[in-house]
């Protein structure tokens, strides 16, 4: 078991990741990662197991064909798509998805992180499709604890921020599911792309007062992060609000519309001084939330009262995470992708299944 190539699948709503990685050792030999923008409300079921062979076919390219499908030994998978409203409900949507892997990929060797912090064969998951909604948070969190012992993760992605506690190398979150990890401020909704601008506020500053806006979807945060050249063109991976391109004027053209207004009639430093109060909110709106968590976590940990370290990783770790934490005061901030050796931050997600995986495999 300590020679694996593992396929890693972190299937959402809207983006599909997925790394092919090849251990040896217990360290990661070769690895190829990819990011499919796949809105399931878009799709229909057949779309489903032709983005899944797409997504295998880009990874086989990417290793110049040296590690094929077939080659794959286990295929680690999380799913958070079950909530997309393309379902009516998360059943519908995990026993949908469950057939598509099941039509694609050999069912002997598909395992599913829990949220219990184990993995499930197939025919597992799909008699009890609760064990694996929304479970993506268990497998960043165990493969991070192969690495560091003590720590409070920090996942902050397109959509989403997760807050995980990791104790003795184990995720010792207080929720389990997405309600209650919200109620436990350990899940946020919001994140570096496909937040509605009402949804971050009600209200923008415009020539010295506050002025409501409009609640129609003109704009999305990520054109406020285009803007500010917190994420490129190349990273602005979403649809935009109008179908228009993800140019900067394309972006400003979008925000000025929130106060039912255009770009000839707002000047860019006025709309410049909209997208930087849009942006201060968001970054309050994160803040309470990791404090009102910190605050909970020493109550119910003392552990971790002395010892309070983070480890931050996703698309929007370095402006959302980062920046929140540090309005809060704290230093002690490292990167995910640095501490476990993976290359990047917008599929960590998907090594981290991979991982987590291999090291269950490797213990057993």
């Amino acid at each position: 078991m300590n020679n694996l190539l593992i396929l890693g699948l972190d299937i959402g709503g809207v983006n599909t990741k997925t790394a092919l990685i090849k251990f040896q050792n217990s360290e990661i030999e070769e690895s190829f990662s990819h990011i499919e923008y796949f809105p399931f409300w878009e799709k229909s079921i057949d779309d489903i197991p032709k983005m899944l062979t797409m997504v295998v076919s880009k990874l086989e390219k990417k290793s110049d064909n040296k590690y094929k499908l077939i080659n794959v030994d286990q295929i680690a998978i999380t799913i958070t798509a079950e909530l997309s409203d393309a379902f009516q409900t998360k059943r519908e949507g995990i026993l949908t998805i469950l057939d598509a892997l099941g039509k694609v990929f050999e069912i002997e060797k598909l395992f599913f992180i829990n949220n219990e912090g184990k993995f499930i064969d197939y025919k597992t998951a799909k008699s009890n499709y609760a064990l694996i909604a929304a479970a993506n948070w268990v497998s960043t969190s165990l493969f991070l604890g192969h690495f560091i012992s003590q720590c409070v993760l920090i996942d902050a992605g397109s959509t989403t921020i997760d807050i995980i506690p990791i104790l003795d190398s184990y995720p010792v979150a207080k929720g389990k599911d997405d309600i209650s990890r919200m109620l436990n401020h350990e899940l946020i909704y919001t994140g570096g792309l496909r937040a509605t601008i009402p949804s971050i506020t009600h209200v923008v500053p415009y020539k010295g007062e506050l002025i409501r806006i409009s609640f129609e979807k003109f704009a999305l945060v990520s054109d406020i992060h285009r803007i500010l050249n917190n994420i490129s063109e190349e990273e602005y991976i979403n649809d935009t609000a109008d179908n228009r391109s993800k140019s900067i004027d394309d972006c400003y053209a979008r925000l000025a519309r929130i106060i039912c207004m255009d770009i000839d009639t707002i000047t860019k430093d006025e709309l410049d001084e909209i997208t930087q109060y849009i942006y201060k909110k968001q970054i309050e709106i994160v803040s309470e939330e990791i404090q009102k968590f910190t605050t909970e976590l020493i109550k119910r940990i003392p552990a971790f009262e002395n010892n309070l370290s983070f480890i931050i990783t996703g698309l929007s770790s370095n402006f959302l995470a980062k920046k929140s934490l540090k309005k809060l005061g704290y230093d002690d901030i490292q990167d995910y992708e640095c501490i476990t050796k993976i290359p990047d931050n917008i599929s960590s997600s998907a090594f981290a299944v991979a991982g987590a995986l291999y090291f269950q495999l490797k213990n057993d």
